[in-house]
């Protein structure tokens, strides 16, 4: 199915098996933002103003939504706080396969996007893994990769 909202609007990392749904990047006149978002293992916040993350009311609703990271810009400097967080009430078994992404660090804004970027591929692959293995599903790693190239295939001609 091809749905030109997720064409149009989701910055793509290529080479990789990630679409990152930007809502501030989609128009108004999109109405299933909410529907993207809340599907989304993994959520990054931009711009939070605390380095105390209150998750517990800044957390994305919805059924998913596992990881949570936090980037905190800190002002005239070039540094930035990354912080992430799992959602309260897991399963016991994604919570432990998870519990290594859970951190805390100040790094230079240079490789903040690498670092968040690489952090939400992993603790997305964690979790789609973890819920697939509880469904009896088989990971589709390879159809989710070919549709990705061929979003890039169809970008680079326009």
């Amino acid at each position: 199915e091809n749905n030109s909202s997720d064409d149009e609007n989701s910055p793509v990392v290529v080479d990789t098996m990630a679409i990152f749904h930007a809502v501030c990047l989609m128009p108004d006149g999109i109405t299933n933002r909410k529907r993207h978002v809340g599907n989304d293992m993994v959520h990054v916040v931009y711009g939070v103003e605390s380095l105390e993350i209150d998750h517990e009311n800044l957390a994305i609703s919805g059924h998913f939504g596992f990881v949570t990271i936090y980037i905190t810009p800190f002002k005239k400097t070039d540094l930035v706080q990354i912080s992430v967080h799992l959602k309260n009430g897991l399963d016991e078994s994604i919570r432990l396969a998870l519990e290594h992404v859970v951190r805390k660090v100040v790094v230079s804004r240079r490789i903040c996007a690498a670092l968040v970027r690489s952090t939400a591929i992993h603790a997305d692959l964690i979790c789609r893994s973890m819920i697939q293995d509880k469904l009896g599903l088989v990971l589709n790693c390879e159809e989710r990769s070919k549709r990705i190239h061929e979003m890039n295939r169809h970008l680079k001609k326009t």
